[in-house]
């Protein structure tokens, strides 16, 4: 039974092993803790990858339908929870990749531009939107084995060592994917943010 780890006893601080041990116990109440903790990661990631929201939901649904199927296949450990679900997401998007031959954003997709503060001037806010989409272009023109280092070490912020977990590689290989990946970036970035400024200077004129 685990009435040891009750609804009333999940906590914020009750840790992702105990969360675990309760889920193998039967608790769903446990597996929903899980998901609430780190379902936004994966749906995030899958997102950036696929840059398709209905791809993020299914990837994200079938990440932890597969822990709560078999809560067994993943060992605290070996490794840490997040992690280890981005690697399950992972091999979902080279599946979902292999099936639709796609790595890239299509045209019609969804921006994801930051809020702007409430004093923003409309050209402070028309120049924070072409900046964020110009970045957010450059990242999705990347092959998909450089543009999830990015993802995972500049946008989630993770280790290199969690990254070479997620990704069951080296921590070298991501490193070296991860400097390619800038490279590439930063000769993106310097053509696409020279058009922005020249036209945020245009319409600065016009004001």
């Amino acid at each position: 039974m685990w009435n040891w780890l009750g609804s009333r006893q999940l906590r914020a601080e009750t840790s992702d092993a105990e969360l675990h041990r309760a889920a193998l116990a039967g608790s769903t109440d446990a597996m929903a803790a899980l998901y609430r903790r780190h379902g936004g990661l994966i749906y995030r990631f899958t997102l950036r990858m696929s840059c398709d929201a209905t791809v993020a939901e299914e990837i994200t649904q079938e990440v932890f339908l597969a822990l709560l199927s078999q809560p067994e296949r993943f060992d605290p450990e070996r490794a840490a929870l997040p992690t280890w679900l981005c690697g399950i997401a992972r091999r979902q998007l080279w599946k979902h990749y292999e099936k639709t031959g796609r790595q890239s954003l299509a045209d019609d997709d969804e921006e994801l531009v930051e809020p702007a503060a409430d004093d923003d001037s409309p050209v402070e806010l028309l120049l924070r939107s072409e900046a964020v989409a110009a970045v957010q272009s450059a990242i999705n023109t990347l092959p998909a084995e450089l543009r999830e280092v990015i993802v995972l070490c500049a946008l989630e912020e993770m280790s290199y060592e969690q990254t070479a977990e997620a990704m069951a590689v080296p921590v070298g290989t991501v490193r070296s994917r991860l400097h390619r990946a800038k490279l590439r970036l930063a000769r993106a970035l310097r053509s696409d943010m020279a058009g922005v400024s020249e036209r945020t200077v245009l319409r600065r004129r016009t004001q």
